[in-house]
């Protein structure tokens, strides 16, 4: 089991650590206190839900060309 620390996890997704520890309070990412200082850790399987839970489609471009455009001609 891997446990991540919290700059490690705001590193690999690109936000501040402030970023990950809002998402722990709301808790969309489960985190654990260790040692004598409470240190917060997460599972990188919990951290790849996460982030697979924000997954979004996109329209391809042949989705998009089928909206009229409308021209000045």
């Amino acid at each position: 089991m891997k446990l991540l620390t919290v700059p490690e996890v705001a590193e690999s997704m690109k936000v501040s650590e402030s970023t990950v520890r809002r998402l722990i309070r709301r808790g969309l990412i489960t985190a654990y206190k260790v040692g004598d200082r409470g240190q917060l850790r997460m599972k990188k399987d919990h951290v790849e839900q996460y982030i697979e839970s924000q997954r979004v489609r996109v329209e391809s471009p042949s989705d998009l060309s089928q909206t009229p455009v409308e021209t000045d001609e």
